[in-house]
């Protein structure tokens, strides 16, 4: 009798398989753009879209994974400056993805069961964090897809028992190519093709006539594969390829190759230690080689085929990122389906010896035993990836859409090829801000410099061109400051005013935007909104004179009833740039106005004139100890 379950329990097991991914990965969908995403889309965007058409076609260019160029500029130009369709857009290709690996899956390994307990498997793991919270990690993923897509292709001639035609050689062909223009890692495909042809349809070794065919027969597409990739290489490894940046030079040694390996296995196993620099202990060798004897052990116990393709499979296909310095968990997304192959196939078998050796199993039909192991398997592997799960950055905490905000709410465009000088911003360790705001306003002429960004873009003060907006970053936001002067902008820290009367200069008026700019040290700055604040017994303000004719210093604050009960007439002592100007008492409680001529050649207008206030008999606060003065309200130099 047919089984009519069958389909309700697929369709329950792809629930679960998705359930799951969905249930570990979903709120990479809520992450803002990362740095690998500006760079990425800031790298194809600002390049003619004419190159990036004719990379996709003449795959042997040294341009930057071309494929991941088409899936940028296409959501940005359909959708803007939003990450959210990019992320759609890239869920929805590791969802295709689990169904692609599935029904390659289920070929190699002969049954449905096979198949879903290997997409299982592969659907997640905790150290592929950076992949799903990352689409800058889409090369992974769209290598994958079209790796998968032509081992599809392939397999389901080879599995009705003939060679590819010229349509599916075709097919076949554009798949690899687009995996190839997706990442490097594509080139273990025909090494791939060859190790499934060597097992499951192995030559006659004995007679070279047999073998010459069957290299012309069998071995042909692995032969065709292998002439695409010896095409494909000389661009990437040669001049303005990828190897040019020395985190992609590989070193063909033994020592490298076990360096890698041991931390790629680390990953797999949870070897988690954040006191190291990928976040993993590696196997030593002697453990890497327990590992590798067991998995060679059991494949020599079990006589599988489906078992020993896995197992090279996950071998070869990590090969490519294992003589390059190592890299986070994400790159093991093509390798891993391998080891899912592998460890389906022992499970299975497990599943049944211990149907056959356990009465009770064995009097239940296979339907429930097989639904029963998948649901175990399922509860097992998701409660091992809770335990080490990582969470998804909040995106409240980027930088790029916090900044993103500000400017679009403040700046809704700027002129084309406007100037823009960063003094402190929280991207100050890359490009990234140059990237962010020419995209943002897709303006590839947008100047900007960061005085503490990367060497390439600090420019010496002295050289300093005008800046159309200057920036400071503090407190969680952006602050404009004043544009007149770059340069002692920079220096001074000079706030821009809305309105000119605020601007920085001669007059200070708590309340007034900009009051705090004046402080050098010694006033507890409050309020903005405040109408004084009160300075300490060492307090200084700093003026920026337009004419020494501005010689008489004048100060307005006020002197609390219950200060001069504690402290008598308060003495104050004023010296204006390290001169002493004066000397007065204050015996009376209320507002105060001082003024005192200043010398004319002790003040300065190329320079900054710093007033020091020092209070010999300052209140003590009893609550903090704070050595208080007075409650100042304006100072300001005038005629």
């Amino acid at each position: 009798m047919a089984d009519r379950s069958g389909p309700l329990r697929s369709v329950l097991a792809a629930v679960i398989i998705v359930g799951l991914f969905l249930f570990f990965t979903w709120r990479g969908l809520l992450v803002y753009y990362t740095g690998d995403d500006l760079m990425n889309l800031y790298g194809y965007w600002s390049k003619p879209l004419s190159s990036l058409v004719k990379a996709n076609i003449f795959f042997w260019t040294p341009y930057y994974r071309p494929f991941g160029g088409v899936v940028y500029r296409t959501i940005f130009a359909l959708f803007g400056f939003d990450p959210y369709p990019l992320y759609v857009v890239y869920f929805a290709a590791m969802l295709l993805n689990l169904w692609v690996a599935y029904l390659v899956f289920r070929r190699i390994g002969g049954s449905g069961e096979v198949g879903v307990i290997a997409t299982l498997l592969f659907a997640f793991h905790g150290k592929l964090d950076y992949l799903y919270y990352n689409a800058g990690s889409m090369y992974d993923v769209f290598c994958f897809l079209f790796f998968f897509l032509a081992l599809l292709i392939y397999l389901r001639a080879r599995m009705q028992g003939r060679f590819l035609g010229l349509g599916g050689t075709l097919g076949f062909v554009a798949c690899f190519v687009c995996s190839l223009n997706s990442k490097e890692m594509a080139a273990a495909l025909p090494v791939i093709v060859l190790v499934y042809e060597l097992i499951f349809h192995t030559p006659d070794f004995r007679s070279v006539r047999a073998l010459l065919r069957w290299i012309v027969r069998e071995g042909r597409m692995a032969l065709l594969g292998a002439v695409i990739v010896l095409i494909y290489l000389p661009g990437k490894l040669g001049q303005g390829g990828l190897a040019q940046d020395t985190a992609y030079i590989p070193s063909y040694t033994w020592a490298r190759w076990l360096e890698d390996t041991e931390t790629y296995i680390g990953y797999l196993l949870y070897r988690n230690n954040p006191f190291v620099p990928l976040g993993v202990t590696p196997l030593t060798l002697l453990a890497l080689a327990a590992f590798y004897a067991v998995l060679i052990g059991i494949a020599l116990w079990m006589r599988s085929r489906v078992v020993w393709f896995g197992l090279l499979y996950f071998v070869i296909a990590l090969l490519p990122v294992s003589f390059i310095p190592a890299r986070l968990g994400f790159v093991l997304y093509l390798p891993l389906a391998g080891l899912a192959l592998y460890a389906a196939v022992c499970l299975v078998r497990l599943r049944d010896a211990l149907r056959s050796r356990i009465p009770h199993l064995g009097a239940l039909s296979p339907q429930i035993v097989s639904s029963a192991f998948f649901v175990a398997i399922a509860v097992i592997i998701g409660s091992i990836d809770y335990q080490y799960w990582t969470r998804a950055p909040d995106p409240q905490y980027s930088p790029y859409k916090s900044t993103i905000a500000e400017f679009s709410e403040r700046y809704p465009s700027f002129p084309k090829g406007a100037k823009l000088l960063f003094i402190h911003s929280p991207m100050d360790a890359g490009w990234d801000m140059v990237f962010l705001l020419r995209l943002y306003y897709r303006d590839a002429d947008l100047f900007i410099t960061q005085m503490n960004g990367p060497p390439e873009q600090r420019i010496a003060l002295n050289r300093m061109p005008h800046y159309d907006r200057i920036f400071d970053f503090s407190e969680g936001h952006y602050l404009e400051l004043d544009n007149a002067d770059p340069a002692q902008t920079v220096q001074l820290h000079l706030v821009k005013a809305a309105n000119p009367a605020d601007a920085f200069g001669e007059t200070m008026t708590i309340g007034r935007p900009g009051a705090s700019q004046y402080v050098v040290k010694g006033v507890l700055v409050g309020d903005p909104k405040a109408d004084g604040y009160w300075t300490l017994d060492e307090s200084e303000l700093r003026f920026k004179l337009s004419s020494t004719g501005h010689h008489v210093f004048r100060e307005r604050f006020y002197l609390p009833m219950e200060t001069l009960k504690k402290t008598g007439p308060l003495r104050v002592d004023f010296y204006v740039n390290g001169q002493f100007l004066d000397r007065v008492q204050f015996a009376k409680d209320g507002d105060v106005i001082y003024q005192h001529d200043v010398p004319a050649d002790w003040l300065k207008t190329d320079s900054l004139t710093i007033v020091r206030m020092h209070v010999d008999n300052p209140y003590i606060a009893p609550r903090d100890g704070a050595r208080l003065g007075v409650l100042l309200r304006t100072a300001t130099f005038g005629p």
